[in-house]
């Protein structure tokens, strides 16, 4: 086995390369020679004695474009680099030989019948040497640089060009939150140097524009704290990218590779000038990330309590599926008794130990205070503590404080602070 396709033709021996369209067979791929020419083959039907194939020779570059899906199959057809193709007839019969028929490239649609203008190809599914297939190829929608600024003076380090992506992961991901649709930044490709993360997110597009409006307002030194609010973005997480560039002496840009266009475009200086502003916000508001969406306390002292004992979390230990486990571990991680990392803190191990509910609960009542989301409650509130806080207020703390949840999850995450506001507040005492 291999992956010959046709050996010993006046253009070399050709060897399949990717494959993007199959019928029962591959009907639609390239072929490379021993020399490097690359070339289209698309299926066009078959004889009694034959199949017929047109053969088109192809650019890497433009190639290049057609698996990334920026020209159509009819485009990769029709639109030639060369004034001349051919169409293989290929013998059922292995011992006759393909007969190769030169083509003027301007009338191929005149000749059989081309797929619709904007049908791009299914995949990229590449042919190994041994004429197996590998797995389908991903290629990156957009890419992230990081340089050094003009007045750094350490060069880049991975562990603070790790911290800007990660921040710019979770500004991603809350401004979809907002339209309540999900995606997940997948690294494609890495370059070092000046920092260069090519990535595929496929939702990219949809916010690309919300995107690039705000990255004008930030180079424009005009206040972008009106855009956040109207646009519902969550400003720790755009503090948390600021804080990291100016920690790191960096510029951050984003690119779409399909259109080569830059996003957003972020300066070290530009970070300076609205990290003070946007902190500000960002304290007295709320990230997703940070308003628990699981209703039951017990459950949650009893996760940390098999957490300690390194026993299996599953329905059968806890009564949880696999997706509300997470949103227990979630909560945990609010009150603060599991740390960022996933394991048990100081007070969780507390949790765990302890025999006596009734501390347990006030525990967690002071825990639940101290969280980022409870302490902003209560500022919002105008109150002085968690047990003064109305718990009918939740819907609307959130939706004025917590820009990042769409309007169905705010409704259940609201919910959730409700109960463990009326649940806890028997249990605190102040100091």
């Amino acid at each position: 086995m291999s992956n010959l396709f046709l050996g010993d033709t006046r253009f070399g021996s050709l060897y399949m390369n990717n494959i993007y369209e199959f019928f029962e067979e591959p009907r639609f791929f390239s072929v490379t020679n021993e020399v490097g020419g690359i070339f289209l083959l698309y299926w066009i039907g078959d004889e009694n004695e034959f199949d017929k194939w047109f053969f088109i020779p192809i650019s890497p570059s433009r190639l290049d474009h057609l698996e990334r899906r920026r020209i159509d199959i009819y485009q990769s057809i029709v639109h030639q680099e060369q004034k001349h193709f051919y169409q293989i007839n290929l013998p059922y019969d292995d011992k006759r030989e393909a007969d190769f028929i030169c083509c003027d490239s301007t009338k191929v649609k005149d000749m059989v019948a081309l797929p619709k203008e904007g049908l791009f190809i299914s995949g990229v599914i590449p042919v190994l040497q041994t004429g197996k297939l590998g797995e389908q190829k991903q290629f990156s929608t957009h890419e992230i640089h990081i340089e050094k600024s003009s007045s750094a003076i350490k060069p880049l380090e991975l562990n603070g060009v790790s911290k800007l992506f990660e921040s710019f992961n979770e500004l991603y991901n809350s401004i979809l939150g907002v339209f309540d649709k999900k995606d997940v930044m997948v690294p494609v490709d890495a370059r070092p140097g000046s920092f260069v993360l090519s990535f595929k997110a496929d939702e990219m597009l949809s916010v690309e524009g919300l995107l690039s409006e705000l990255g004008q307002l930030i180079t424009r030194k005009l206040d972008i704290i009106p855009f956040i609010k109207q646009h519902k973005i969550d400003a720790q997480s755009l503090s948390a990218l600021f804080q990291g560039m100016i920690d790191t002496s960096s510029d951050f840009e984003l690119k779409s590779n399909n259109s080569d266009e830059i996003i957003l475009k972020i300066s070290k200086r530009d970070a300076e000038i609205h990290i003070n502003k946007l902190a500000r916000m960002a304290s007295e508001y709320v990230g997703s990330h940070q308003v628990p969406q699981a209703n039951i306390m017990d459950k949650v002292f009893h996760l940390v309590e098999l957490m300690w004992k390194d026993a299996p979390i599953s329905v059968q230990t806890i009564g949880l599926d696999a997706r509300h486990v997470a949103y227990y571990k979630h909560a945990a991680r609010v009150l603060g008794f599991i740390n960022q990392s996933g394991y048990l803190s100081a007070i969780g191990q507390q949790i765990a130990e302890m025999e006596e509910i009734e501390r347990k609960y006030s525990i967690a009542a002071r825990c639940f205070e101290s969280s980022h989301c409870g302490w902003a409650w209560v500022t919002w509130s105008g109150v002085k503590n968690l047990a003064e806080i109305d718990p009918k207020t939740a819907d609307e703390f959130l939706n004025e404080k917590c820009l990042s949840l769409s309007e169905t999850t705010r409704v259940r995450r609201a919910s959730t602070l409700r109960q463990w506001q009326e649940v806890l507040k028997p249990h605190y005492r102040l100091i």
